[in-house]
């Protein structure tokens, strides 16, 4: 009887260790899948950069986990080989403190990465859009010296004025050759973060245009209105200098505004005369539809749905920014739900 027991408790625990690799299986499986496979509009590219042995054999994939540094230098090696056809070949003492990574090294001595100063490479900082964008240039160049670079940078994001001196032809380059794209609502965003997934398909992109290229790339798109996109990069960076000034009924600043007095300062700085009350403001200009507004368009809104008794200047993805009323600041606020959703009157674009 005792025997019978043992084997009863050997067995049933030999079970429980059978099931806890199995769920512990699953779980690294599921933990894999949820993170490791790409979304459905990379997956093209990732196969044809795995192909073109642009990714890195060593790189750790999560495509949807942010791409470090060091781990974009080794893209752009891949890259840069892929382009060339030849194997980099480490040369010279290692110039930073921080990394030993050979990529690293190999991409700082073709020029196309660049440490921070003092030694520092930081490694495993993650890599901004901009950043990305002036690696991916100076890879092109790197490997295409024949190239002509000469490249009027002529279109301009509406956050154009984030977007560093040292980042603005390389991001003005990648664009016009149809590699590098905005976020949305004519924005760049420079500082956002990228993932492993967006870094590779940028890379595969601009191999793909060199292989169809016939000697050179051709600049094929340019701002279509650049005065339009001046003024509109030139409102963000106005409208960023005011937000968390306060709400003064009659206020024209430069310290405090009310709703109109924002929009007649603001608008007045790009040379866009406007009456001064939001009643007037709202019959200068051309109507917009509440599905066509775009960055710079003038918002109304109406307590009593025929009266204007508010304005405030459309910045995107559903948002305004305008001074409230007393006790509140200038903000962002949305037009899709609340109050803004059901005192919506009108719209009017002034920047032409």
């Amino acid at each position: 009887m005792r025997t019978r027991i043992i084997r009863t408790v050997s067995r049933l625990a030999i079970l429980a260790l059978v099931m806890i690799v199995l769920m512990s299986n699953s779980v690294t499986v599921f933990a894999q899948s949820s993170t490791g496979m790409p979304s459905s509009w990379a997956k093209a590219d990732i196969s044809k950069a795995k192909e073109n042995k642009i990714i890195p054999d060593n790189m750790v994939l999560g495509y949807k986990t942010r791409i470090t540094r060091e781990e974009f230098s080794e893209i752009a090696v891949k890259l840069y080989e892929a382009l060339t056809g030849y194997k980099t070949v480490l040369q010279g003492a290692n110039p930073f403190i921080d990394t030993k990574n050979t990529s690293v090294r190999i991409a700082n001595d073709l020029g196309i990465v660049k440490g921070r100063g003092k030694g520092i490479f930081a490694p495993y900082d993650m890599i901004t859009r901009q950043e990305i964008s002036v690696i991916l240039y100076r890879t092109l160049q790197a490997a295409k010296p024949g190239y002509n670079y000469a490249f009027n940078y002529d279109y301009v994001f509406i956050d154009d004025y984030q977007i560093a001196s040292w980042a603005k032809g390389a991001v003005g380059y990648l664009y016009g050759v149809g590699v590098l794209n905005g976020v949305g609502y004519d924005m760049f965003d420079p500082m956002r973060n990228t993932s492993k997934e967006e870094a590779i398909v940028l890379a595969q992109r601009l191999y793909d245009k060199i292989l169809a290229s016939n000697g050179n790339l051709v600049v094929s798109r340019s701002g279509v209105n650049r005065r339009q996109t001046v003024l509109r990069s030139q409102l963000a960076e106005y409208l960023s200098m005011e937000m968390g000034k306060p709400y003064q009924w009659g206020g024209t600043g430069p310290n405090s505004y009310d709703c109109s007095g924002l929009v007649y300062v603001v608008y007045g700085k790009l040379g866009i005369s406007l009456p001064r009350v939001s009643r007037d403001q709202a019959r200068v200009g051309v109507y917009v539809d509440k599905a066509e507004l775009e960055y710079g368009d003038l918002v109304f809104f109406a307590k009593d749905g025929k009266t204007v008794s508010h304005v405030g200047i459309y910045v995107g993805n559903g948002e305004f920014v305008h001074a409230p009323q007393t006790g509140d600041v200038v903000k962002r606020s949305s037009l899709m739900s609340g109050y803004y959703l059901n005192t919506y009157y009108s719209a009017r674009r002034v920047i032409n």
